[in-house]
């Protein structure tokens, strides 16, 4: 059978060293909007997919140690960045709330 795992598994390697630095740069960026941090969320949620799909392959297989502990701190990275993401998202709704709450204030609508 065929081990084509290992060459995804490197690929999300690769991968995550990169976003390590991209994805807390990118959900701090200065006016990063709700929409952009919901987008980035999803991207990350695909990576995350992807690499589940890799750990089901392993999975099935006899896998050296090795390989099983890299796997394990990819995913905790991955799940690091959803919830991060999760997090960005939810502080900036909570902005969106607050700031719609003044307005209703100040307009007397709310």
């Amino acid at each position: 059978m065929s081990i084509d795992w290992i060459p995804r598994l490197r690929g999300h390697a690769d991968l995550v060293k990169r976003l390590v630095e991209e994805v807390p740069q990118a959900l701090d960026r200065p006016g990063l909007s709700l929409d952009h941090a919901k987008r980035l969320r999803a991207v990350i949620q695909k990576g995350q997919r992807d690499f589940n799909e890799v750990l089901e392959l392993m999975n099935e297989q006899d896998v050296d140690e090795t390989y099983r502990n890299a796997a394990d701190n990819l995913a905790k990275i991955w799940s690091h960045f959803v919830d991060a993401a999760a997090d960005k998202i939810q502080m900036l709704e909570d902005e969106v709330s607050a700031e719609t709450d003044h307005e209703d204030e100040q307009t007397g609508t709310g």
